[in-house]
């Protein structure tokens, strides 16, 4: 199940020591900003595990895990490993009695009860990038370390105490961390996770039961990520501990299933089954990685895969800081390709989503699961380039279906139409739980992606996407440079931006559209609706300015556009609107037709600003001056006369010119007063 050799120990615990504490007191990163094969040292590739998982793409983005807090509850770690430096490795503790009243304290650090098993697990999450050995997928977090108080081979059907297991999770979710890595124990030998029914057989231990299982339940809805290795006996199935969502779906979005590769790129151990939704596979056959001493050795198994889906983890949560724990999980999910490089459509019951790309994860999420609320704070920014699709949606939706129909069928054979009675077999009772649960979770299941931009911040998709929800800004920025099939709504303090393509467009009260970058044009397959309160936003150049060009028609309720100079944050100053007099613009085209009209253009200065003409299918700006005269402003007889006649000297005349900036009817007034030769006022 597990192998382990001395292949890469080739100096003795002490020797090995020193010169690691040397190497890391002289180490000096060798990769570069930008260039993935810079980070490719022997170091690297000591773990083949990196290089399968595309760690170096992510280390040239700045990634390393910095700063991010992940857990592990195994058995033990050697605290004085010179990979596990003490400023980023810590041992959790854990305090409490167990169910028989007997007191317990233990800490994430070897004891008697351990094996090499934790120190290996965890050196492969987070062990140091120092020129020695090989180092973690995430090598700069912050590791916390519980103690499940025994070794790797201890069985796990639901004997092990759950008020230990209860304690110690509660220890590490305190702590901080946003994943917990478990990759200890095996199955019970009259345990089969091959079928559903065996499935569903060993999950009946647990039911109702109160085992260690609940306290492992309960790390997820506490808005951790459980990992949990499949296991290894090969069958069609992971393990009841990573298939726990099947069993209670509302863990799901909270639980990461890992099946495990081997060097040749086949997957091995047990399959990912009935947790493939949440499921992934990653290395797992002989990974070089720390052993208790200060030494290094390999391991096999599902327990050597799933810490490096932790420590992948770990990097997508760095490289979105915005993101909550499940949203991080998501893009790892749904960025992983399948065992031959392609883009994972839907997960299957092989390999689940499939390998992680970490690559392709620094670039977005791949698919949405249903809605998904990015919310970006003022100040924080951030691009997405993969084109996001909503496949796996319709996979599931077909699967639901199915099962539901199932269940219906199931309730009627076993006279559960209205429960199980109070007498039924502990298995009845499970299985009517399951089916249950799961029947009501499809029916609230949402079955198409659709984003929520939602913050002060900005992000920005420049892929083409395929998702079929609706797209709504409700604050900061979203600029589309790609394509969406999504249609947009933008709703008050949100911004609508970008060159690219979507389907339709609303903005409603408070909203704005601003298409481009800067000058730009937003395309629009079908209908633009632009509601009282909302802004158009157009930039302008001597030449060119925004437009809006939709294929369907445009319904204009009222709203606002603004004037700015190309990337300014201000509206035109008269002075720059003066020196785009006489200049035109088309500012929206509408193949379907143009109904109604905007409410006002601003700027609207005393005697310049923007005028709009409407055609059939277009609307035209013009630069100039508005419709009030010289003379409309005047106060007397006298000055009326002479706005009058500074009205007829025309553009270039310093005296028409300086009438047309004045900024208020006062001003103007006293202009004329002055130009008139009055000294006393004038009678009207």
């Amino acid at each position: 199940m597990i192998t382990d050799s001395p292949r890469f120990k080739p100096f003795t615990a002490g020797s090995l020591l020193l010169l690691s504490v040397a190497a890391q007191a002289q180490y000096t990163e060798t990769g570069q900003p930008g260039n993935p094969a810079s980070w490719r040292s022997a170091e690297y590739q000591s773990d083949w595990g990196l290089g399968r998982m595309k760690a170096d793409e992510a280390y040239a983005t700045g990634i390393s895990g910095q700063g991010v807090k992940i857990g592990a509850l195994d058995s033990g770690f050697d605290a004085n490993h010179p990979e596990a430096s003490k400023d980023r490795f810590h041992p959790v503790t854990a305090t409490g009695t167990y169910v028989d009243g007997s007191a317990f304290s233990t800490t994430g650090a070897l004891n008697p009860n351990n094996d090499s098993h934790g120190t290996h697990v965890t050196g492969t999450m987070g062990a140091a990038r120092d020129g020695v050995g090989m180092h973690g997928v995430a090598y700069n977090a912050q590791v916390y370390v519980g103690n499940t108080n025994a070794n790797d081979s201890f069985l796990f059907g639901p004997t092990p105490d759950p008020k230990y297991f209860k304690t110690v999770y509660t220890a590490l979710v305190d702590s901080g961390v946003r994943a917990i890595n478990n990759s200890w124990g095996s199955q019970p030998k009259d345990v089969s996770y091959q079928t559903l029914d065996n499935m569903h057989a060993a999950y009946a231990q647990h039911y109702n039961r109160g085992t260690w299982l609940d306290a492992a339940a309960d790390v997820a809805k506490a808005g951790v990520i459980n990992v949990f290795s499949a296991g290894n006996s090969g069958y069609a199935n992971a393990s009841v501990r990573s298939a726990l969502p099947y069993f209670q779906p509302e863990l799901e979005g909270h639980w990461l299933a890992v099946s495990g590769l081997d060097k040749a790129n086949n997957q091995k151990y047990n399959k990912c089954g009935i947790a493939k939704y949440w499921c992934i596979s990653t290395p797992g056959a002989l990974i070089n990685s720390t052993i208790p001493d200060g030494g290094y050795g390999v391991k096999s198994g599902t327990s050597m895969a799933a810490p490096h889906a932790t420590g992948a983890l770990a990097l997508v949560m760095e490289r979105y800081p915005y993101m909550t724990n499940e949203q991080a999980l998501q893009v790892l999910l749904t960025t992983a390709t399948q065992l031959d490089g392609s883009i994972t459509q839907a997960p299957n019951a092989i390999v689940g989503w499939g390998v992680p790309d970490l690559g392709r994860a620094m670039h977005g999420p791949g698919q949405l699961l249903g809605p998904m609320e990015v919310n970006l704070a003022a100040g924080q920014g951030d691009v997405w380039s993969n084109g996001i699709s909503d496949q796996a949606l319709l996979q599931r939706q077909a699967e639901d279906r199915a099962e539901h129909t199932a269940w219906q069928q199931t309730l009627i054979d076993k006279g559960w139409q209205n429960g199980v009675g109070a007498t039924a077999s502990q298995q009845d009772q499970t299985d009517y739980a399951i089916g249950s649960a799961r029947d009501q979770a499809a029916a609230n299941r949402v079955y198409e992606g659709s984003l929520i931009k939602a913050g002060a911040g900005s992000l920005v998709l420049s892929g083409d996407s395929t998702y079929r929800g609706a797209t709504l800004v409700n604050g900061g920025l979203l600029a589309v440079n790609g394509s969406l099939t999504s249609a947009v709504t933008v709703n008050d303090s949100g911004t609508l931006g970008g060159s690219g393509r979507i389907a339709a467009l609303s903005v409603n009260n408070g909203g704005r559209v601003a298409p481009g970058n800067s000058v730009g044009t937003l395309q629009v397959a079908g209908d633009v609706n632009l509601g009282a309160g909302s802004t158009y936003a157009v930039e302008l150049t001597p030449t060119s300015s925004d437009r809006i060009v939709a294929g369907g028609k445009a319904v204009l309720g009222g709203g606002t556009v603004t004037l700015a100079l190309e990337n300014s944050p201000t509206v035109l100053s008269q002075s720059q609107a003066q020196s785009l007099i006489g200049r035109q613009y088309s500012i929206l085209e509408a193949a379907g037709g143009i109904q109604g009209q905007f409410g006002q253009v601003l700027p609207n200065y005393l005697f310049l600003g923007g005028t709009l003409d409407y055609a059939a299918n277009a609307v035209q700006l013009n630069v100039g001056r508005n419709g009030a005269s010289f003379a409309s402003v005047g106060a007397t007889r006298n000055q009326r006369n002479v706005a009058a006649a500074a009205e007829q000297l025309g553009a270039g005349n310093p005296v028409y010119e300086s009438l047309l900036q004045s900024q208020s009817a006062a001003t103007a007034q006293l202009g004329l007063q002055q130009l008139s030769g009055e000294i006393y006022p004038a009678v009207g």
